[in-house]
């Protein structure tokens, strides 16, 4: 997974990296087995960060697909609504950066 500008402020610890997959991609839900291979994370460390987040109203359980529970962005939360709207700060600083050292060039 390419680091994102929330990744760059916040580190690559395993925990950054799971919210940072769900802020990331928040219009599907998805099992543990593709969180995990998504973050190079390993299936237990996903599982465990997984109950975390979603004790905090981060995300949520959405359903059953075979075996596997599916879990997706909560965007009903308040927290959740923070963090979106902190990684878009982020993202809009970063692009201004880059766009400000680009004029430097040109």
């Amino acid at each position: 997974m390419e680091r994102s500008s929330f990744s760059l402020v916040f580190g690559e610890s395993p925990s950054i990296k799971v919210l940072d997959f769900f802020l990331n991609f928040d219009d599907f839900d998805y099992p543990i087995s593709f969180i995990s291979r998504e973050t190079e994370t390993k299936w237990e460390t996903v599982e465990r960060i997984v109950e975390i987040l979603i004790k905090k109203r981060i995300i949520k359980k959405t359903r059953k697909l075979g075996k596997a529970w599916l879990y997706s962005l909560n965007k009903e939360s308040e927290l959740t609504k923070l963090l979106i709207e902190i990684d878009n700060r982020i993202s809009e600083y970063f692009i201004k950066k880059e766009l400000e050292r680009q004029k430097k060039i040109a």
